[in-house]
């Protein structure tokens, strides 16, 4: 009871502090338009204050794969399979129980799609035996946590990115990586997801995080690529120009120098009127 006691003061504490700097800021610069409505809603800052500018990503790190099959050789994965990426802290609040159920039904359609799960965390046992117990030991392969230098391979090796998060998506640097290394992205329709993948198309949104949602998609959209590898070709380039455009440092930097030399001007404005 003490310990709670003590959690839900320092909670209170920490809020009374945040919503006071909050409020004595010029400008607060936030990824998404999901986390400034929840700034907006939570602390009751003035709507001007609150500046988008989404986070960027190194076009030069994070490409399109020139060699897809040396890169699945030297990582051990298999050359015959769609494989699914997901990258993600192994909590419950992304969703990944949910993919391993979707991997269970698509397995009942078809054994050639592979999920390979990057990252590490509580539940890591759980999914294992979830994965065991589901019977797809040979469908879904995971590699733990992934060095930075490795994560550029896992993306170019990829056909697929998932994110399946319930609750609490901030913004997502791992999709943008993944669109800037040509790779398509289905996602759930939470949080600052759905904003990023506003530029590649509502099809490539789950309508929900139930599994029976994510499989009937991933099964749809591989379907339609089967049939037509020359739209995944047309896809995947009109991933990583959604990047350049939208995600890129220059971009991002563009966007903070623009909100500095206005913040500045303000101020100076501000202080004329106060005679200072």
């Amino acid at each position: 009871m003490k310990d709670w006691v003590s959690y839900r003061l320092q909670l209170f504490g920490r809020k009374l502090a945040e919503k006071a700097l909050l409020g004595k800021s010029n400008c607060i610069i936030v990824l998404s338009e999901y986390t400034r409505e929840k700034i907006l809603r939570e602390y009751g800052i003035s709507e001007s204050k609150a500046e988008i500018i989404p986070g960027a990503v190194s076009l030069t790190r994070f490409r399109v794969s020139e060699n897809k099959s040396a890169i699945r050789s030297r990582l051990g994965i298999p050359e015959n399979y769609f494989v699914l990426l997901t990258i993600r802290n192994l909590v419950s609040r992304m969703g990944l129980e949910n993919l391993i159920l979707a991997l269970k039904l698509t397995a009942e359609k078809r054994k050639d799609i592979l999920l390979t799960v990057g990252g590490e965390g509580p539940l890591a046992e759980k999914l294992q035996d979830m994965a065991r117990d589901a019977g797809l030991d040979d469908l879904v392969r995971f590699a733990g946590f992934i060095p930075e230098e490795e994560l550029p391979s896992y993306y170019q090796m990829a056909d697929l990115f998932v994110l399946p998060t319930k609750e609490l998506e901030g913004f997502g640097m791992v999709t943008v990586e993944a669109l800037a290394s040509g790779l398509p992205v289905l996602g759930t329709p939470v949080g600052g997801t759905k904003e990023i993948l506003s530029h590649l198309g509502p099809e490539f949104l789950f309508t929900d995080s139930n599994p029976v949602s994510m499989a009937d998609l991933i099964l749809k959209i591989i379907k339609r690529w089967d049939g037509d590898p020359k739209d995944y070709n047309e896809i995947s380039q009109n991933c990583r120009n959604i990047a350049e455009r939208y995600y890129s440092w220059e971009a991002h930097i563009d966007r903070l120098e623009d909100l500095f030399h206005r913040t500045a001007s303000s101020a100076r404005g501000e202080r004329k009127l106060l005679g200072l």
